[in-house]
């Protein structure tokens, strides 16, 4: 799905889940969303369930046009944003990983590994220049986990 010209939807939808989190009904099953950001640099937003990995992985592939993304920005880590991190380190081994400290610290212990050698460590007002784009971050600890960004 287009939502620019140069940002593109590469998420999934799970329409067999019938509750989220375990407890909220959700007739229509669920959208786990990512997206891509094209421009000199690549950018890609979060990533998806693990039920979805090869989807996902797929969809990238497709919106890339045969170039790699240079960094994959992680802003929360609970399992349906952040189960495929591993796989798409694997995937892209010269991407980077962005994110705040504190996520940093739970890919540790989720993964094993907290990506030292391929880390790029954001906090509240840091920016990241992709081209055209200019990301910048906005901590918001505890509006669901204490580890998110916005961006």
């Amino acid at each position: 799905m287009v939502i620019t010209k140069d940002i593109k939807y590469i998420g999934v939808n799970d329409r067999k889940i019938d509750l989220f989190e375990g407890q909220y009904h959700v007739p229509n099953g669920m959208a786990y969303n990512s997206y891509a950001i094209l421009d000199d640099k690549i950018a890609i937003m979060d990533t998806v369930d693990a039920g979805f990995t090869h989807e996902w992985l797929d969809n990238i592939r497709d919106v890339l046009g045969g170039r790699s993304p240079d960094y994959l920005i992680v802003q929360h880590m609970e399992p349906d944003h952040s189960a495929n991190i591993v796989n798409f380190l694997k995937a892209y081994p010269e991407a980077q990983v962005v994110s705040s400290v504190k996520a940093f610290v739970m890919m540790k212990n989720f993964f094993g590994t907290d990506f030292a050698d391929r880390q790029i460590v954001v906090g509240e007002g840091d920016t990241l220049t992709l081209g055209r784009h200019t990301l910048t971050f906005v901590t918001a600890p505890m509006v669901h986990w204490p580890e998110v960004i916005v961006t």
